[in-house]
């Protein structure tokens, strides 16, 4: 296992820069998953902790010695490919030991235990004497992690490993990772444009965009503290729904609502860390964006929310998704998903009664996109809502 380091990492390819002066720990034996848009920097960054690609600055470090400069084959790193990687030719065995004793002081007896515990490991011992033409997707890719583990790396670097798998084969895939991770305790830097690949395999998350990071975090917080509107918005499917208002007299004001923002109590400590910001950021005649989740609007429940404003939406689209069902409204001028229960009677071109989890509102400067309030930092659980229940 071993400790990564980040500082002021830059690459730049003749005009474009990749990946723009990023700073980033990843701790001993920590699965950190990179998430974000396709050109965002991410398999970039990657390939310049393999040794693929030159850092133009900066300065990458493994448990605290500088390999900026270093080899790849000198880096111990084991690097799992989007596309596999497996020669047709050769067997599953030898795809995996292919290039051990070049690389390292591999005798045939030690490579052929590597290869039994592999195997075991990966429950993939009767694919060993098959050729890839003879393997599922899923077994292809077992094989290729196969080929990572045998060389006992000081870290896993995983450039979207499941892309290629249908929807059933990458959630058993990553049930299979989580174990394996679980099971080998090796440092793994993970590369994905899915963000529920993001929040369900990492102990922490970097979301980046245009080459830089735009919040490091645990998966939960990512998604109930966003940094900014960017993380808002790409983490969580469907999307938070983003709504223009102003701020005035703590409440968040559209032409077709007016929203009470919880506050602390003044001086409130618990509030300020969780929150991040004071108070003084709802001054009033802020220009802002209201973030909303679409789970965290409802169609108003008289046994749980009485007393919150009512909004009239407008339903333009229903999408039954099984487990419940996706309203596309129109809020005024504002577009908006509401997710309501299942069987739901109410169809496109009703204006239904909308409300809210007033522990759950986002604001976002309006210019920046910088996130300066999280009303469940200020709302205690007494306040809260009992969610209503789901038919």
């Amino acid at each position: 296992m071993t400790t990564v380091t980040l500082r002021n990492l830059r690459k730049k390819f003749d005009d474009v820069v990749a990946v723009d002066g990023i700073d980033l720990d990843v701790e001993d034996g920590e699965f950190l998953v990179i998430v974000g848009p396709s050109g965002c920097g991410k398999s970039t960054t990657l390939r310049l902790l393999a040794g693929l690609e030159s850092a133009t600055d900066g300065r990458i470090e493994m448990d605290g010695r500088d390999v900026t400069a270093v080899e790849p084959k000198d880096r111990n790193v084991a690097m799992v490919f989007q596309n596999y990687a497996l020669y047709p030719h050769m067997t599953g065995r030898r795809n995996i030991t292919f290039g051990m004793k070049s690389s390292g002081d591999f005798g045939d007896e030690e490579i052929e235990r590597r290869v039994a515990e592999a195997a075991d490991t990966l429950d993939i011992a009767d694919l060993l004497d098959r050729k890839p033409e003879a393997m599922s997707g899923g077994e292809r890719q077992r094989v290729a992690l196969g080929r990572a583990i045998v060389r006992d790396p000081d870290a896993f670097l995983m450039d979207e490993p499941l892309s290629n798998l249908d929807a059933k084969l990458r959630i058993e895939m990553r049930a299979e990772l989580a174990r394996l991770h679980s099971t080998l305790g090796t440092t793994t830097v993970y590369v994905t444009h899915d963000q529920t690949e993001a929040m369900t395999l990492g102990e922490r998350v970097v979301v980046m965009n245009d080459g830089g990071i735009m919040q490091v975090d645990e998966p939960q917080r990512l998604y109930d503290f966003p940094a900014n509107r960017f993380v808002a918005e790409f983490i969580g499917d469907p999307a938070m729904n983003m709504i223009p208002v102003d701020v005035e007299d703590g409440r968040a004001v559209h032409d077709a609502f007016e929203i009470p923002l919880p506050l602390a109590d003044a001086g409130d400590p618990v509030a300020a860390d969780r929150n991040g910001v004071g108070e003084e950021s709802l001054d009033d005649g802020r220009r802002a964006v209201l973030g909303v989740r679409p789970e965290d609007f409802r169609l108003p429940d008289p046994r749980t929310d009485d007393g919150l404003p009512r909004i009239d939406a407008t339903v333009n689209v229903r999408e039954p998704l099984g487990d419940s069902l996706l309203l596309h409204c129109s809020i005024g001028d504002a577009s908006c998903n509401v997710q309501a229960a299942p069987r739901t009677d109410v169809g496109a071109g009703e204006t239904v009664s909308v409300t809210y989890d007033p522990a759950r509102l986002h604001l976002f400067d309006a210019e920046t996109g910088e996130a300066f309030y999280h009303s469940e930092a200020h709302v205690s659980e007494a306040e809260r809502p009992v969610p209503a229940s789901v038919e």
